[in-house]
């Protein structure tokens, strides 16, 4: 009986005043006649991460996720197509929260620049602390 309250073709910008868990990870329609590989979780913070996943078309998804919402990116790093971004849920009204946000959406898009660059990062490994490279005393 619960399929007959969920509309029949649904995409994540229909999602505004849901609850998280009702919030895909992935865009429906981003993934629907694809199969995903590679999904893990990049960062994380108290209430906020960024994931990525990688889609058969070769196409790299990116989601920041908060209590409540989403952002979404997917880019494609042969540049065969142009990037794609939309938010579902709801925006955080706390200010520490959305300042977080924020910076892991800035993270993504700095991750989503290295990728388009070619240069692939690799996301297991901890990235050194560039700041130290300058720290030379004579």
């Amino acid at each position: 009986m619960a399929g007959a309250c969920v509309p029949a073709a649904w995409d994540a910008q229909d999602y505004v005043a849901m609850d998280d868990l009702f919030i895909p990870l992935w865009p429906p329609a981003w993934v629907e006649d694809h199969t995903l590989s590679d999904e893990q979780l990049v960062a994380a913070g108290e209430d906020v991460k960024l994931m990525s996943a990688l889609r058969s078309d070769e196409r790299v998804l990116l989601s920041v996720s908060w209590p409540g919402g989403r952002r979404y990116l997917m880019i494609d790093p042969n540049g065969d197509g142009p990037p794609e971004a939309f938010r579902a849920g709801a925006t955080s009204t706390d200010t520490d929260l959305a300042r977080s946000i924020d910076a892991m959406w800035s993270q993504a898009l700095r991750l989503a620049k290295q990728i388009l660059d070619g240069e692939l990062p690799a996301l297991d490994e901890e990235q050194p602390d560039k700041r130290r490279r300058w720290r030379r005393r004579n």
